[in-house]
């Protein structure tokens, strides 16, 4: 039997990009993977819901990956409040960036209140470093430690079912724990902001190119763009695409 995850992409762009709403992507429509887009307000242009979500995953604290999280918490909580609780996987420090974000977004009140109602039970936040795992939304999850931001933690993901595994990169360097992750996936959703020149923190077209050629069964998506080029065999990712990623049961 082969195993398959649809993944879609809600938010292809870079930080600055004009190609792309910033980073977001679904995985079966339950886990998220960063939360930079509009992400409740392009869900259901996928069939999908905020209420269906089961878990969160963030790579790191900039603002093109996480701002939009306190919007989508407070509306899950409002729209859907018969909803389970979320997990939210973030880098250490994650309860700290994400408090100031809320009360930032919503003000005090709000967000204060929402939490002394709720407390725990509205969202669970988790703070992982390299090498935890866990089972998280009926996927096998593991952190990778990336380098992307001297001043921040920053994560990579393995997210695997039994035949099939995909990684994603967030935002990194050609670093040892990019490679580690590389090696470890069938299918690697992967950060590319320039095509044109070398950036000192974020992969660019001749890395990516050069991962490829290292490992050559690798099957890269590139997002996080902020221009355009084909890649040959990479696929480009855009905006409301949906993909069917395949592997074998027991491979």
């Amino acid at each position: 039997m082969t195993a398959e995850m649809r993944l879609s992409i809600l938010g292809s762009g870079a930080a600055f990009s004009e190609v792309g709403h910033n980073s977001a992507h679904l995985l079966d429509g339950k886990l998220l993977l960063d939360c930079g887009a509009p992400v409740t307000s392009l869900l259901p242009g996928i069939g999908a819901s905020v209420g269906d979500l089961e878990a969160i995953l963030i790579s790191h604290f900039h603002g093109d990956h996480v701002i939009h999280l306190p919007t989508l918490l407070v509306t899950r909580r409002l729209r859907h409040p018969k909803a389970p609780p979320l997990r939210l996987i973030g880098p250490p420090g994650f309860l700290r960036h994400l408090t100031i974000l809320g009360e930032t977004a919503f003000g005090t009140g709000l967000w204060s209140r929402i939490e002394a109602e709720d407390g725990p039970l509205w969202a669970r936040v988790e703070e992982w470093e390299e090498g935890r795992s866990d089972q998280v939304a009926g996927y096998q999850v593991e952190a990778f430690s990336v380098i992307h931001a001297p001043e921040l933690e920053c994560l990579g993901y393995r997210v695997s079912i039994p035949g099939l595994s995909l990684g994603y990169t967030g935002d990194t360097t050609y670093c040892p724990g990019l490679l580690r992750l590389a090696r470890s996936v069938d299918h690697l959703l992967c950060e590319c902001t320039s095509f044109s020149r070398p950036q000192p923190t974020h992969l660019w077209g001749e890395e990516v190119a050069a991962l490829m050629r290292e490992l050559p069964s690798l099957r890269l998506i590139l997002t996080h763009l902020n221009e355009r080029r084909p890649l040959p065999g990479a696929l480009l990712a855009s905006d409301g695409l949906t993909v069917t990623l395949r592997g074998c049961a027991g491979g």
